[in-house]
């Protein structure tokens, strides 16, 4: 069996099952991870892990001070050696330009995937550019969440003939697919980081136009954290959505799921931030909620318009669009008979084109192209 080393830093937020799924469905490959820091090993165990962190005291400062120096990883030659790794797999764009070195000493082909910031926001900065332009050269496949990230990645400088399209993948047989049917409020969830990129401040005033067009119950719950968590909560109280708005803090993978049953409609209008960052792909949250049976309002932010069938699975508005936002809220919030023709379209479509088992076998055809 061959082996492929996962190399994330850290390894693994909280947020990261999408990584975790890569790692933990291998059937054809070994899985190994390296990584500058290990977390939440607890919710995401893997067999063989090696961390910077671990090593001897002079060692570790080595590593860390030739990573500010060079922007590239000093001590995993030899555990790629001495594990036999065949293929490396750098998850994130930056996570590739910092394994140059070890790629450059060892010979063993580097596969980069790029998620989000890493292909709208660091080409921004020169450095970051320059040690693309080099990733670009010497990186065996490119790996993009969708069409929209791929064409990206070409426009940066990435030969075409070596990026592909791969989809994310969800753990379908883990969420339970639910009817939605209206109760005494609808029951509204968004699940995202609080930063600029996500959009909130737009599904906040395009929630509260649509109720102040066509007045009705509901409920607002919000799961995640951050940097603009202040001026989410001054928008909240400025637009009256105090009384119906719930603060959850950032959960556990595990609870997330669980939460999605209790919601109704899934808000995700992201927008490309001033500083240039962006969803690069599409929020798996997206496929999460559909795959649990909720309808969608997003927007047509990068990839989403393929994760959310529009008119299909849930309903797209433009970017900062409040009015067209709001629009469909209030559709889907007035005809809840909808929900389940919508739901089982969103379910079907998450099973057919971003399984978590499907994409895996599909990530490891890619690993046979590559060797």
């Amino acid at each position: 069996m061959k082996t492929v080393a996962h190399c994330i830093s850290p390894y693994l937020q909280t947020a990261g099952p999408w990584v975790y799924e890569q790692v933990c469905r291998a059937r054809c490959y070994r899985p190994i991870v390296l990584t500058q820091g290990a977390i939440n090993l607890d919710a995401y165990p893997v067999d063989t892990l090696y961390s910077a962190e671990a090593l001897p005291p002079l060692a570790r400062w080595a590593n860390r001070l030739w990573r500010r120096v060079q922007n590239e990883y000093l001590f995993y030659e030899n555990i790629i050696r001495d594990e036999r790794v065949d293929l490396l797999h750098a998850h994130f764009g930056y996570e590739g330009c910092r394994l140059l070195r070890a790629q450059r000493r060892t010979e063993r082909p580097l596969l980069t995937t790029f998620y989000g910031a890493d292909a709208t926001e660091y080409p921004r900065y020169p450095r970051w550019m320059r040690q693309y332009e080099i990733l670009f050269e010497r990186g065996a496949l490119f790996l993009a969440e969708g069409g929209a990230m791929a064409e990206r990645l070409v426009a940066l400088g990435c030969p075409a003939d070596r990026v592909r399209v791969w989809h994310l993948g969800v753990d379908v047989e883990r969420i339970a697919f639910v009817q939605r049917q209206k109760g005494a409020k609808v029951r509204f969830l968004i699940c995202a980081g609080f930063k600029e990129k996500k959009g909130i401040p737009y599904a906040l005033r395009g929630l509260a136009l649509a109720h102040k067009q066509q007045p009705f119950e509901y409920q607002l719950t919000l799961i995640g954290d951050g940097a603009d968590r202040a001026d989410i909560e001054r928008e909240v109280d400025a637009l009256g959505l105090r009384p119906h708005t719930i603060f959850r803090g950032m959960l556990p993978y595990a609870q997330v799921v669980d939460e999605l049953p209790e919601h109704d409609i899934l808000f995700q209008t992201s927008v490309t931030a001033a500083n240039g960052d962006g969803e690069g792909g599409a929020p798996v949250i997206l496929l999460d909620a559909q795959a649990s049976g909720m309808p969608i309002v997003a927007s047509t932010h990068a990839d989403i318009p393929e994760y959310v069938r529009d008119g299909e699975s849930g309903f797209l508005a433009e970017e900062k669009d409040v009015e067209g936002i709001a629009e469909r809220i209030l559709y889907l919030a007035t005809r809840a008979e909808d929900w389940p023709r919508m739901g089982l379209a969103g379910r079907q479509h998450v099973e057919a084109s971003y399984s978590a088992e499907r994409q895996a076998r599909a990530l490891e055809s890619i690993y046979d192209e590559v060797l």
